[in-house]
């Protein structure tokens, strides 16, 4: 059989619609490499990555919309695309080397001013010129929107289960990303008929050299002048070893896990809760056991323990680089448990007479699941009925400053939602203490159990327990704790205190940042609930009264679509954390699903005809209003499956909603950059809003009625506009 020349039909048409599908595998890749690589080298909450998701959606969104038919003739495809991969490699060494450019130390907590900074390269560099060739895309494909739009949510959702099956599990980011470029560089070569584009190759693959060889060494240099000895990049966070002398310091996405030895937090963590129940036999311990807390426990009395820790590449670095580990893991009355801390609460049938959280602050969403009403009643089910219960919180042994009492006093009274004793022990760390029996807090009783339990102590000794427990200091954080006023309750669906962490956490830095998140502390529930409400239904009752000018009922659409999806996905992907685990490694399969969605969606209405779309628009939209209504009740599930089923549905009405109004504008302007700029700007106001504000003070079932509302308004809209 004669082989087909360059130039023939099928040929020629395959390698113009792969640029498309290329596009979509290269922008989901890096969306998910820059998020995981923004949160292992910058540890921060939703607040943040909200703000970085919104300037990624922004910068698509400009690039869409500016490029219009300024299509740049003097550069090829190849030339955009191994840019586009160049900016790449600049964008992960500026993540990398921000802190001594903006002369931060090794995690250093970093204000607004370098995120913002941050952000805006994220957005410039990169999302912008993605959003610019999805309209290259276009024009290279005769103004054939759809196809190309279906192509690249194929092309996302083929990157996104590439990254999950065969990346993420085995490669770090960097490495990640160098296997990446070698991806689509090598399909650009293949599929390009240029000469130059197959010789552009080679560059190429010696930058994806460069970043697969230079990560450890980078991240040697990121930390001096501090010595890392280790890093490895699991399922779930950037593990870090530190050392320093004799001392060895774990961090997990920038943010330190525990030192070894730290004697101090270890007494602090156990003898507090232990000394409630001196003749416990069976303890539950959630993480922090490795600072020297599993010594502690075994050396009291004959104690089983079962230690409960998400990560077992933390286990591995533990056990080579901490001699004194694998003897204490290995001892015949621990038993070392590799499971999410709520999963194996909810699952375990075993009852424990203590139960000790050594996890750090509630600082991120993740992190605030075991800070919840509905944790502290798991945790309650499988206390023994004098049991205790037991977490530790930094703070200030003399003075609380109004942030922490907000943090504290949410944490508390969360607590006594459950449990009728609640009691704090003051310090530079508060220990909470928890249990349906009474609390010892005195310094005669603890002192006496104390020495009856022949404890062979650093810290924890009556001559320093006179000074912690005295009367005036425990009466002062108990003013502070009801110095608060209406302190708000935090559980899965309303996650207040990873926001009232983060006003604690802007504290620290001179900026503007702890005066504009003390205003959004104050916001009311009007300016997020009912003002958005009242300002849509004006815009959609002054575009109706304008009869003439439709094009709103085509555009509207779009915008609402971009904002419910995000608003929901985000939504979605907290319900998901919440009830399940840890999100760093499952987010580009939860990408993956929505994206497949948005390829079937628009490959279904794409075969309708675009006369008498807006009828077909009202009925997407109706299908938009019941999928929120079903997903509202569907966020509480603990099936995994759900989560991802709620996500392909939703990426099915949205692409369909974007295929069907497109159809409809295109047919009165070919402006083919419009739609989808205002697809990613509605869903730019998703992200910015979704987890700054609506979440946390709104909570998820209060926002998907939100979401109801607005979408049953679009619905109303339309069915008014398709009559008139």
């Amino acid at each position: 059989m004669p082989v087909l020349p360059s130039d023939h039909s099928w040929s020629l048409e395959l390698r113009r619609k792969s640029y498309a599908f290329l596009l979509g595998f290269m922008a989901i890749s890096f969306q998910i490499l820059v998020l995981r690589e923004f949160e292992a080298c910058l540890f921060a909450n939703e607040l943040i990555y909200g703000l970085v998701l919104a300037s990624w959606l922004l910068g698509s969104s400009l690039g869409s919309w500016l490029v219009k038919k300024n299509i740049p003739t003097k550069l090829s495809r190849e030339c955009l695309y191994y840019s586009l991969l160049g900016l790449f490699v600049l964008l992960l060494a500026w993540f990398r080397f921000f802190r001594p450019f903006f002369g931060f130390l090794p995690a250093e907590a970093a204000g607004f001013l370098p995120i913002f900074f941050i952000s805006f390269f994220i957005s410039v560099f990169l999302s912008f010129p993605l959003g610019a060739l999805f309209v290259c895309n276009v024009h290279w494909l005769e103004g054939n929107l759809l196809t190309v739009y279906q192509l690249e949510s194929l092309g996302s959702a083929a990157g996104g289960l590439i990254v999950y099956l065969f990346l993420i599990p085995y490669f770090s980011n960097w490495q990640a990303g160098a296997i990446i470029i070698l991806l689509i560089s090598m399909a650009i070569g293949v599929t390009s008929p240029s000469r130059k584009a197959k010789v552009a190759v080679l560059p190429v693959l010696l930058l994806a050299t460069a970043l697969w060889f230079f990560d450890l060494p980078s991240q040697k240099l990121s930390w001096q002048p501090f010595k890392l000895i280790a890093s490895k990049d699991s399922l779930y966070s950037r593990l870090q070893v530190i050392k320093s002398e004799e001392q060895f310091s774990f961090y997990t996405n920038n943010l330190l896990a525990f030192n070894y030895p730290d004697r101090q937090l270890a007494e602090d963590s156990v003898y507090f809760a232990l000394l409630q129940r001196p003749e416990a036999k069976k303890i539950l311990l959630f993480g922090g056991g490795l600072n020297g807390s599993l010594e502690l426990l075994l050396n009291y009395g004959e104690t089983e323990i079962d230690y409960v820790e998400l990560d077992p590449a933390i286990i591995k670095l533990a056990r080579r680089y901490l001699s004194q580990v694998a003897s204490v893991l290995d001892h015949p009355r621990v038993t070392t448990i590799i499971e999410d801390g709520r999963r194996f609460i909810r699952q375990t049938s075993s009852q424990y007479e203590v139960i000790i959280s050594n996890l750090p602050e509630p600082s991120s969403a993740q992190i605030n699941r075991f800070y919840t009403v509905e944790f502290f009643s798991l945790i309650k089910q499988k206390l023994a009925p004098d049991g205790i219960f037991s977490f530790v919180i930094p703070s200030s042994e003399n003075y609380i400053s109004d942030e922490q009492a907000n943090l504290l006093a949410t944490l508390y009274h969360s607590l006594k939602v459950t449990f009728p004793m609640v009691t704090v022990i003051p310090g530079d760390i508060n220990i909470f203490l928890a249990s349906e029996a009474p609390i010892e807090d005195g310094y005669d009783v603890l002192s006496e159990r104390w020495q009856q339990a022949g404890l062979q102590t650093v810290f924890f000794r009556p001559e320093l327990l006179s000074s912690r427990l005295n009367p005036a200091k425990k009466q002062y954080l108990l003013s502070r704790l009801q110095s608060v006023n209406h302190p708000r309750l935090n559980d899965d669906c309303h996650p207040i205190s990873y926001f009232l962490s983060a006003v604690l956490w802007s504290k620290q830095f001179k900026g503007p940042e702890l005066k504009v998140l003390g205003q959004l502390l104050k916001i009311k529930r009007f300016w997020l609930f009912d003002f958005p409400l009242i300002i849509l239904m004006l815009v959609m009752l002054i575009s109706t009264l304008r009869k003439k000018d439709k094009l709103t009922a085509y555009l509207l659409p779009l915008w609402l679509m971009g904002f419910t999806t995000m608003v929901t996905e985000i939504g979605i992907i907290l319900a998901f954390q919440s009830k399940l685990g840890f999100i760093y490694g499952k987010i580009s399969l939860l990408f993956t699903m929505f994206m497949f969605g948005l390829y079937l969606g628009s490959k279904l209405t794409g075969k309708f005809p675009a006369g008498g779309s807006l009828k077909l628009l009202a009925a997407i939209q109706a299908g938009f209003v019941l999928f929120l209504a079903i997903g509202r009740l569907a966020i509480s599930s603990e099936i995994e499956a759900v989560y991802y089923l709620l996500l392909v549905i939703m990426g099915i009405l949205g692409g369909a909603i974007f295929s069907a109004s497109n159809n409809l504008l295109l047919s009165r302007q070919a402006s083919y950059g419009l739609g989808y700029a205002l697809d990613l700007f509605g869903s730019f106001l998703g992200a910015l809003l979704a987890s700054s504000l609506f979440i946390p003070f709104l909570g998820l079932n209060l926002l998907f009625l939100f979401l109801i509302l607005i979408n049953s308004f679009g619905l109303i809209f339309l069915l008014v506009n398709e009559r008139v």
